[in-house]
């Protein structure tokens, strides 16, 4: 039922929602056992346990329920209880030949026992601990004293799947293995198992290299405890430091040496000095601990570039950061030591699996939390139906499970969000965090945040004193309250000053909240407390010190302790960073996964375990991003395993979300995310993002990049993130014998639009001058990624993945033709498949199963297929970038509707179709009866394809696309032919975008020299009673040869329709053409004054006036100066642009000046 304060269906949530559970006396009966109860106890939740017995015994019904916890320092086991049954009922236990063929026979059944019998028990138990008369045996708290040196006590044998890979060690180093990876999630024990591997090869000499000193008293208790390890010494740097031959005298005592030394320890010449001895011995075996350190700090700094953050801003962010380290650093700092075997370990080796360093025979484990899961239930399938059986016993007890939240942030903070995405911000969700002021400032500006009003609002949600449609107020459900979660809550900020900020609301609000005001709040990342928070160990303290008080506690990071360090209490993670990581992601969440688990023993020193946390929770208020990243994680197991295509991914999701269930917030009611669910959402996020995109975020395979084959072919091609685009040129050999058209032969005066021209002429446009790309490598090879995926959405074959493609592209001719066109040639393709990183490879292979599905996906409206085609091609290069749909339906708008709709075969030409964009927009307007007469001209071969897919998306006539020229042909030589072919059409109308200007090593920008005029021309030379073209503004004012054309534009009294944008990101966003754009409606049967349309943001304004001016040279943009200048001409004074030129001011030659001057 659902909290009285929150209009919220919670029904799903209240029989999920388990919570830190008291040890508990349980009863049940069973026809199979009649007249018998079975008494028994459980740390876990009777549910639980009896779910379990329901296995063996399917009819049981549950009789009885008590806690088994007299106060918080004391607890009671069941045989107190079987003692009283005994001792003070006489009720007899069950023995093994009472009842025959018994599905499983167990000693805790009580002949004729009672629910009456229980409660006489329990009370006689509460009173002799009142009493403490000892006729019972109670267990209480064992808190010990932190040891400097541990006794070697433990001797557990290696579980199952630790010795499977004890095992694979052992067969890889036989195999001359030598460079080995060790991935397993953390409490696998992967500290244990190394060590055991150097038990295996009886490695005289272990050194352990970490990051993160923090984890050496781990090391430490490792070696130290087990008697496996006896014949080990733990040393670390200051024992090099007190002995300078502690190692040798160690061997020579007949000991092994397990040193533990930090990347610190290692780097520099003078630490090398001081730690000589390693560095003149072999190692036998040398384990690189949190290797998914690698690169995190590097690429954490990427990330805040693109907050426009200061460079000492950036710096100051990542003085904060845990595991700065690079994998060169690590590299670079034990490439010096000697080593016989290298182990590598790792919880999150997402970026080390994706490089060619470890091949699959390198890798020893690959252990997800599936598989923990899946050996902690097996073993207590196996054992716990054993009477003398603890669940403790279990070594894999206390593993929590993971309830994930997966909220939109509260509405104001989306309004908020919204709006900052309107301005041009892409990390909107990050940005709503920002502080005023990103470093520490006297007047305690970095304790505010920008949007706090939004914040403050969504903190009062999470409390549970508003309300709010999208998310829940966890903190004041009562379920949660009651089973004592969320007490250790960690919340993830973007900034280091957004924790200051952060702390300071909290605090500064506090009388607002019935929940938060109960936290302590510790600020770990911040500036205001870094000296109060120095160490982990500081920190850690505090936390032990605010749960044995019964204090609530907030911890506030940013990166700080979400590597390598364990916090047993923490139990809820607030997730308020945007990251796309999936490696920092889960490095944070992993922190709740660590068992907490409190013992308690007798006077006999006999013990029980208490699971302190049997449930945490992940609260992430960006859903797609958690859906993404659940997606690659299964992506990610089955590319291990082998297990291809999306039917087996969405089983893979199925189990994680078994095991770690997401619940989402749909229409005020609680509901479970399924696999279809993920997929779809990943797939609507896909359907937003280019193919350029898609392709971006494949992983750089460096075993490709030392192919010298593939190289020559990467080395032609333009990088996919160069300005002239992918700028593809088709390929000779497959696909030569279709007609298709012929490669542009770009004419002198043609080129890219609004590219920013070099020093010199690039002779070949299609090829990047390799002084300036050829440390580009990774981005021409995504640019070949992203011609692959564009065939997986341009074919009309079924392509699963790049193999398929490959057999697919000789099957038909329009396969032929693609490939040709997007310059795919099989030769390379079977290199890219015969050669790639495995997880890369099938990382490209979901791409293009998911790209190649999502066109045709059945439950999709044409034009819904067509508008995601138009998201997926993107911007292709700066002389093929799609014009919007909204443009393109604006300017389709103006054409007369009656008109054009009442003539039956009226006929349509757009000059520039990069994708059949003014096509789709005019079908849009007209409807199914202009199918017939639309017509266009593609930009290039691949601008070709993308409009052929969209005609027959919707149905359109392929044969009316041009396939003999391209529009470069329209204002070339020796284009007589083409222009006489289209004029015989007889147009009634043309339109376009057509390419703007090119380079002829001259200009700069704005300055070179433009095309769209030409354009402009051979539209006119159609003679179409309608031309409808946007162009770049700067014709307005003429220069650069344009002076001819604008005075033709402004004696055009044709020209009827205006509009015109000074700020071009009106159209074009994210595109910056200086001088805005604009687009006109020219009628040929019709002449008089032009409607003058001027759209500044919201305002806009229209005036009916002539395009020139009387004895003006230049088109006035702002109607409100023409009075002003009608007076001013009316004193008839000599012009000042008499003696000044843009390019030649008072007659200099602004070029020379430029030159001297440098």
């Amino acid at each position: 039922m659902a909290d009285a304060n929150l209009k919220i269906n919670t029904a799903l949530l209240d029989g999920l929602i388990v919570g830190r559970v008291e040890p508990h006396i349980y009863a049940f009966s069973t026809e199979t056992v009649p007249n018998y109860l079975k008494v028994g106890d459980t740390a876990r939740g009777v549910r639980v346990r009896l779910d379990e017995w329901r296995k063996i015994f399917p009819n049981l019904i549950q009789q009885y329920v008590h806690s088994a916890q007299i106060n918080n320092e004391t607890i009671f086991r069941d045989f107190a209880v079987h003692t009283f049954l005994e001792q003070e009922k006489g009720r007899r236990r069950l023995l093994p030949d009472t009842f025959g063929h018994l599905p499983y026979y167990s000693k805790e059944f009580f002949e004729g026992a009672t629910t009456a019998d229980l409660e006489e028990a329990i009370s006689d138990i509460y009173q002799s601990a009142r009493e403490k008369n000892g006729k019972y045996q109670f267990y209480s708290p064992d808190r010990l004293p932190q040891t400097l040196t541990y006794e070697r006590t433990d001797s557990y044998p290696p579980r199952a799947n630790q010795q499977q890979v004890i095992e694979n060690f052992r067969n890889a180093i036989v195999a001359g293995r030598t460079n080995l990876l060790l991935y397993a999630v953390m409490r696998f024990g992967k500290s244990f198992t190394a060590m055991c591997c150097a038990k295996e090869m009886d490695a005289k000499i272990v050194v352990v290299v970490s990051a993160k000193a923090d984890v050496k008293q781990e090391w430490k208790k490792t070696v130290e405890s087990h008697v496996y390890f006896a014949g080990y010494k733990f040393l670390d740097s200051a024992s090099l430091n007190s002995n300078e031959t502690i190692v040798a005298d160690t061997l020579a005592a007949g000991d092994k040496v397990a040193l533990f030394l930090t990347l610190q320890d290692l780097q520099g010449e003078g630490i090398k000095a001081k730690h000589k001895e390693v560095f003149e011995h072999q190692i036998d075996l040398l384990i690189v601990d949190e290797t998914h350190f690698g690169a995190r700090g590097a690429s954490y700094g990427k990330v805040l570039q693109q907050y426009n953050l200061s460079k000492s801003q950036i710096e100051k962010e990542l003085q904060n950061i845990d595991g700065f380290e690079t994998l060169e650093q690590v590299d670079e700092a034990v490439k010096a030591l000697d080593t016989k075997i290298r182990i590598h370990l790792s919880g999150t080796p997402y970026r080390i699996l994706m490089s060619d360093e470890f091949k699959k025979e390198d890798i020893i484990a690959f252990v997800q939390f599936t598989d923990i899961i899946d050996a902690q239930k097996q073993w207590d399938d196996e054992h716990l139906k054993e009477d003398d059986c603890n669940e403790w016993d279990n070594p894999y007890y206390g593993f929590p499970q993971m309830i994930r939240f997966a909220f939109n942030p509260n509405a104001s903070s989306v309004k908020k969000m919204e709006e900052l995405r309107k301005n041009g911000i892409t990390y909107a969700f990050s940005e709503l965090f920002r502080p005023q002021s990103m470093t520490t400032k006297r007047d305690g500006s970095h304790r505010q945040f920008l949007h706090e009003p939004e914040i403050l609002d969504l903190l009062e949600v999470i409390d549970g004193t508003k309300e709010d449609e999208n998310l829940l107020g966890f903190l004041d459900y009562d379920k949660i309250k009651d089973g004592k979660m969320c007490r250790h809550i960690v919340v993830v900020l973007p900034f280091r000053a957004s924790c200051d900020a952060m702390a300071a609301l909290i605090q500064r609000e506090k009388d607002r909240f019935k929940n938060l005001c109960d936290y302590e709040v510790i600020n770990i990342a911040g500036f205001d407390e870094e000296r109060r928070y120095a160490t982990t160990d500081i920190v850690k303290g505090k936390i032990k010190t605010c749960e044995e008080n019964g204090r609530k506690t907030l911890t506030l990071t940013v990166n700080r302790m979400l590597t390598g360090t364990t916090v047993p209490q923490w139990d809820t993670m607030l997730y308020l960073k945007g990251t796309s990581s999936p490696q920092e992601y889960d490095q944070a969440i992993f922190r709740l996964q660590n068992q907490y688990v409190t013992t308690f023993k007798d006077e006999n020193g006999r013990t029980i375990k208490y699971n302190m946390k049997p449930q945490t929770l992940l609260v992430d208020f960006d859903p797609n991003r958690m859906f993404r990243l659940q997606e690659l994680k299964s992506q990610f197991y089955n590319v291990n395993t082998e297990v291809q295509g999306n039917a087996g991914l969405r089983e893979r999701i199925a189990k994680e979300l078994t095991i770690s269930p997401i619940i989402v917030l749909n229409k005020h009611k609680l509901q479970e995310a399924t696999p279809t669910n993920i997929t779809d959402a990943v797939r609507e996020y896909s359907r937003n993002r280019s193919v350029l995109d898609e392709a971006s975020e494949i992983p750089t395979d460096s075993i490709l990049l030392e192919d010298t084959e593939l190289l020559n072919v990467l080395r032609e091609i333009a990088p996919i993130d160069a300005k002239n685009g992918l700028q593809i040129k088709p390929t000779e050999g497959d696909g030569d014998d279709i007609d298709t058209p012929d490669t542009p032969d770009t004419p002198e005066g043609t080129g890219n639009r609004d590219a920013e021209p070099t020093d010199q002429p690039n002779q070949h446009p299609d090829r990047p001058n390799p002084a300036v790309e050829d440390d580009k490598l990774d981005k021409r090879l995504a640019a070949y990624y992203a011609r692959i995926l564009f065939f997986a959405f341009l074919t009309d074959s079924t392509v699963k993945s790049l193999e398929e493609m490959i057999a697919a592209i000789p099957q038909t001719s329009d396969n032929r033709r693609i490939a040709n066109h997007l310059g795919l040639d099989r030769k390379v393709l079977e290199v890219i498949q015969e050669k790639s990183n495995p997880f890369i490879l099938h990382d490209l292979d979901y791409k293009i199963e998911n790209t190649n599905d999502l066109i045709r996906d059945a439950a999709l409206h044409p034009m819904e297929r067509v508008e995601i085609a138009m998201r997926r091609f993107g911007r292709l290069s700066d002389s093929e970038i799609v014009t919007p749909a909204k443009v393109a339906d604006e300017m389709v708008a103006i054409l007369p509707f009656e008109e054009l709709s009442e003539k039956a075969d009226a006929k349509f030409l757009d000059i520039a179709s990069k994708e059949g964009e003014f096509s789709v927009a005019l079908f849009r307007r007209f409807g199914e009866k202009v199918k017939l007469g639309l017509y266009a001209i593609a930009t290039s071969t691949l601008a070709y394809e993308f409009t052929r897919k969209v005609y027959s998306l919707l149905g359109m006539p392929v044969e009316n696309i041009y396939a003999d020229f391209t529009s470069y042909d329209l204002i070339g030589e020796n284009n007589n032919e083409i222009i006489k072919q289209l004029t015989d059409m007889k147009f009634d109308v043309v339109v376009g975008n057509p390419p703007y200007q090119r380079n002829d090593g001259g200009g700069m920008g704005s300055s070179a020299p433009a095309i769209y005029n030409y354009f402009v021309d051979a539209a006119l030379t159609l003679s179409p009673k309608y031309i409808c073209i946007i162009t770049p503004s700067r014709w307005f004012t003429g220069g650069r040869g344009l002076e001819e054309f604008r005075d033709k534009m402004l004696n055009d009294k044709h020209i009827r329709i205006l509009h015109d944008y000074p700020n071009a990101s009106e159209c074009f966003p994210g595109v910056e053409i200086k001088g805005g754009v604009s687009y006109f409606l020219r009628n040929n049967d019709e002449e008089g004054l032009c409607n003058i349309v001027t759209h500044n943001g919201d305002n806009i304004s229209a005036v009916e006036r002539p395009m020139r001016e009387q004895n003006s040279e230049i088109f006035i943009r702002d109607s409100k100066v023409i009075d002003i200048l009608r007076k001013i001409q009316s004193f008839k004074e000599p012009s000042f642009s008499d003696i000044i030129s843009a390019n030649d001011p008072f007659g200099y030659d602004i070029r020379k000046i430029i030159v001297i001057s440098e």
